[in-house]
């Protein structure tokens, strides 16, 4: 899902983990026989034995975009560390940001470009997990429409969401010198492909895991009938889905941050290698879109969330290099008035501690699925 507007809406097995890497393991549901819950040994810090309740805000409705904390749920991995969690579908009336703000949700799913502008205004804010690694958002055109690049948009009819989804496009036009009021026609993109199918708009806006699915009928194949302007190619991506949280809330809470986060990454993990089986349990959860287009989007996330040749146990890692890129293009291309301090903007302390306490042991699902399906691919 693009933001809150859109409707349509993984010694013998550390080494095969580095080796099959979470974007080449495909759909193992049925390659692996492994999984089941996370470790016994994480136990609930109440000394009377109840559950730690916490609420996770979602962008929107249920779909593979959230996967990992409907897995991590399903399969018990935030019982093992002592949490009971409500998963949250969002809506278009309100924000991840302004339901942590407002102390609804302990936890929020959103962009890191969005959450910037919270943090800009002075909220309590801080991202604690970076889940998906690149920028999903594409531009698609028809193959006979002449546009390969940005740099083709001149004089074009391009189609997007507005609504925060927009600065990409922003700086994708700004690189080759336009002038996003005078050079090109930016047009209010609908929930739909409708548009775009039609020949009303040269170039439309679409996330890598779902309206280039609309497009190609989930049928990847397809895509080579249409040129695709990759924002990561291009030079100009922001990043996207993170988990954010209370500065505050989460400096008083701690550990619970900790089992959370580490469950959650487990969970991410966990579907990543089984993109089939996370589809079902989404769609169990709310059918906010077909099942079949749930697998299909449950695969491209994992693409996203742990890119071919990355470490399952780095899902969620901060880079540097491309949060600061997200920052230093929101100034130049207007999401931000001024810099926010990467410093304070993200803290990596919970995601170290988390993961810092995760054995071979409990990725062992996800490590032995990727292996396998590599294995079977080759």
């Amino acid at each position: 899902m693009k933001k809150r507007w859109i409707p349509i809406l993984s010694g013998v097995l550390a080494l095969s983990v580095a080796l099959a890497g979470c974007g080449n393991s495909g759909d193992a549901s049925e390659a692996a026989s492994t999984g089941g819950s996370a470790s016994a040994s994480a136990t609930s810090t109440n000394s009377d034995g109840k559950l730690d309740k916490v609420v996770i805000q979602d962008k929107w409705l249920p779909q593979a975009q959230f996967m990992g904390y409907y897995v991590a749920d399903k399969k018990g991995f935030y019982k093992d560390e002592g949490i009971e969690v409500e998963i949250v579908p969002g809506s278009s009336d309100f924000t991840a940001e302004d339901q942590v703000i407002n102390g609804t949700a302990n936890f929020g799913h959103t962009w890191y470009s969005s959450l910037l502008t919270y943090q800009e205004s002075g909220n309590d804010l801080i991202n604690i997990a970076q889940l998906y690694q690149k920028s999903a958002l594409e531009l698609v055109a028809k193959k006979d429409s002449g546009i390969t690049s940005g740099k083709d948009l001149k004089g074009k009819k391009v189609g997007n969401w507005f609504g925060g989804n927009e600065y990409e496009i922003y700086a994708l036009l700004g690189k080759y010198g336009y002038d996003k009021d005078k050079d090109v026609n930016l047009v209010q993109q609908d929930f739909t492909m409708d548009a775009f199918n039609n020949g009303e708009i040269d170039a439309a806006s679409a996330m890598t895991y779902n309206e280039l699915g609309l497009v190609v009928g989930d049928d990847e194949s397809k895509v080579k009938d249409y040129n695709i302007i990759d924002m990561n190619d291009e030079g100009v991506a922001m990043m996207e889905d993170c988990l954010c949280v209370s500065k505050k809330w989460a400096e008083e809470n701690k550990d619970l941050v900790v089992r959370f986060l580490r469950a959650s990454l487990k969970g991410w993990q966990y579907a990543c290698a089984h993109t089939d089986e996370a589809a079902q349990i989404v769609w169990d959860a709310g059918q906010s879109v077909s099942l079949e287009h749930q697998k299909w989007m449950a695969k491209k996330v994992a693409e996203t969330v742990c890119p071919s040749g990355m470490d399952p146990k780095d899902i969620g890692k901060m880079d540097d290099t491309a949060l600061q890129q997200t920052i230093d293009l929101g100034v130049k291309y207007g999401l931000l008035k001024s810099k926010v301090d990467l410093s304070t903007s993200v803290d990596k302390s919970y995601w170290t501690e988390a993961t810092s306490s995760m054995g071979d042991s409990e990725t062992a699902g996800s490590a032995a699925a990727s292996s396998e399906a590599a294995s079977t691919a080759a």
